[in-house]
């Protein structure tokens, strides 16, 4: 892979975890849907194809807030403080796969979506779960994070920044059946974009969010300065440092 090229991954591995499935629809809960939830896996399980979508790219022509990745312009006051002393990152596109958009028939129950939704997210994780073991693999990155345009408060990284995120991919978000929409949302909903890049300090766009009741929180909020010791991606704190490989 170049720092010009897209790679695309359309034959990852999924390697469907049925127990942890039913500990996150609560089964045990509702033993008389069990019938109905083996139903439904059966034609998930034949269909599901998570694919992804990783590019190599630099860092160019910082300007306070913003800053350009092979020639295209971000904005983003945090992401410019986090790539402050990185060179190389990795925009990238992970989806649960387009083939199960319309498994369900028109007028099934809000259950058998939620199943379903459950099944994708899992599909989502294998796929973002092969491109970390690209990075580590490959790349030889031993610490790493993401942001992803949406992600926390709107001030962390604008959801519209999806647009100029995804011109970085040159088609291949068409070739893994994701599409972004008017709204920047993506579909399928099981998609996230995001970029990794290198780092000692280990950042989530949750730190910085003031959502207390969010249902996939992955850091305690940091926003405001503890101790006297500012929150990762607070501008005050120091950079983090880039791993060189």
């Amino acid at each position: 892979m170049t720092a010009s090229s897209v790679e695309i991954f359309q034959d990852i591995p999924f390697d469907f975890e049925r127990e942890a499935f039913d500990r996150r629809i609560q089964l045990e809960q509702f033993p008389a849907c069990r019938e109905a939830v083996d139903s439904l896996l059966e034609g998930a399980r034949k269909r599901v194809r998570p694919k992804a979508a990783l590019r190599v790219t630099f860092v160019d022509n910082r300007d306070g807030a913003c800053l350009e990745l092979a020639g295209v312009r971000f904005e983003s006051r945090v992401l410019a403080h986090n790539l402050a002393e990185v060179e190389r990152v990795f925009p990238y596109l992970a989806t649960c796969g387009s083939e199960l958009e319309d498994l369900l028939e028109d007028g099934q129950d809000i259950l058998a979506s939620f199943w379903l939704d459950v099944f994708k997210e899992m599909a989502l994780e294998a796929a973002v779960g092969h491109l970390r073991t690209i990075l580590r693999e490959r790349f030889a990155l031993r610490g790493f994070s993401s942001m992803n345009p949406g992600s926390g408060d709107r001030n962390v990284w604008p959801i519209s920044q999806q647009r100029p995120l995804f011109s970085l991919f040159e088609g291949a978000d068409q070739a893994i059946g994701v599409r972004l929409t008017d709204s920047f949302l993506m579909v399928p909903n099981k998609t996230v974009s995001g970029l990794f890049f290198p780092t000692e300090v280990p950042f989530e766009s949750c730190q910085l969010c003031t959502r207390a009741d969010c249902p996939r929180r992955r850091a305690p909020y940091q926003g405001e300065v503890s101790q006297g010791h500012p929150p990762v991606g607070h501008p005050s704190q120091g950079r983090p440092q880039s791993l060189h490989p």
